[in-house]
């Protein structure tokens, strides 16, 4: 595990839902390396536990994290969130990677007027991109 976190940014376009969980997560106060960035149109104190997931994604994948930070961005907050397990920072993982193949579909039909399916997106993306994401040993 590096000692440096590492952030994937979550897409703006793509609606995201995070509830603040009343509960404390368990914890082994360290983080995996890897964690997310996205906006919130409310404050969340940091250290505050927090479950996230993206209205798109079917099956429903949820991920429950840390608040690392949580930055005034004007309309909303940018929150830095960190994942304290290996499986929580696996499915945030996978769950980025489908929101930045959903995302690169729907800018190839905005820039070049392709329609692509999910499959071929998928493909092009990981063939594109895959080697690029972030994954801190995960």
């Amino acid at each position: 595990m590096s000692s440096l976190q590492v952030y994937i940014r979550h897409p703006e376009e793509i609606p995201i839902e995070l509830e603040q969980l009343s509960r404390p997560l368990p914890t082994s106060h360290s983080t995996q390396g890897l964690g997310l960035i996205c906006h919130s149109h409310n404050m969340i104190i940091e250290g505050s536990a927090v479950e996230l997931r993206v209205p798109f994604v079917e099956p429903s994948i949820t991920v429950s994290g840390i608040v690392n930070w949580c930055r005034n961005t004007g309309p909303g907050f940018e929150l830095g969130i960190d994942f304290d397990n290996p499986d929580a920072t696996m499915r945030m993982r996978m769950l980025e990677q489908l929101c930045q193949i959903h995302q690169y579909r729907l800018d190839m039909r905005e820039e070049q007027g392709r329609t692509l399916s999910p499959d071929d997106a998928a493909m092009e993306w990981i063939q594109r991109y895959a080697a690029l994401f972030p994954n801190d040993g995960v």
